[in-house]
């Protein structure tokens, strides 16, 4: 499976009218203000963050105030309109596998992105992220998971459309975030009950230190 899948659903996405809310596919998928919430308990006005996949600006637009500076990182023009021109948030449009950062951040968020790589490249990503982070930087992932396996998901019957989304099992993936080197990781049961509808996947945030 590559990327290339959700590349192109997202491409066609772009090409359609769009709202903030457009990115969450469904409207019973923005939980973007618990994420919110997540995010300040750990946030820092001494602080830079650097938002993976920002999106329309639906978790970065509302925490500009709870750090020193915000980096979104988004490959999409067309989401990237609904971030706000704000002094303390910059953005920049680069393909996450492909972006190359020139400075070190104290936390680094994926919200919602990763299920979109498939194995070899989240393991890619997840080293990019090592790297970008300052020594004792934090690593807020959330995404869905795998309850008792990976699951991964080629087209969707919901959607009518093709599609790609690889819910790697929780604990794998924490042994892949060990194994590139991140530490001390926490992981949350960040959303109410019915959120999580299907049997076999699940949400959570993890939190992984680097050392």
């Amino acid at each position: 499976m590559k990327n290339s899948a959700s590349l192109n659903f997202y491409t066609k996405m772009a090409r359609k009218p769009l709202t903030q809310q457009s990115v969450k596919i469904l409207n019973t998928n923005d939980h973007s203000h618990l994420d919110i919430e997540f995010i300040k308990k750990l946030a820092d006005s001494n602080k830079t963050l650097i938002d993976l996949g920002a999106g329309t600006g639906l978790i970065a637009n509302f925490i500009t105030k709870e750090f020193k500076h915000i980096t979104a990182v988004e490959y999409f023009e067309e989401f990237s309109k609904f971030i706000i021109n704000d002094s303390k948030l910059s953005l920049i449009h680069a393909n996450l596998l492909e972006f190359e950062p020139t400075e070190k951040f104290d936390i680094a968020i994926m919200f919602g992105v990763a299920h979109y790589f498939n194995e070899t490249e989240s393991f890619l990503l997840y080293k990019k992220v090592y790297e970008l982070l300052e020594t004792k930087g934090i690593f807020i992932l959330k995404q869905q998971f795998g309850v008792e396996k990976t699951k991964t998901v080629t087209y969707s019957e919901e959607l009518q459309s093709d599609y790609f989304a690889q819910y790697r099992e929780l604990h794998s993936e924490i042994a892949r975030l060990e194994e590139i080197g991140f530490t001390d990781i926490e992981y949350t049961d960040i959303y109410p009950k019915e959120a999580n509808r299907f049997d076999d996947t699940h949400f959570y945030a993890l939190v992984a230190h680097k050392k």
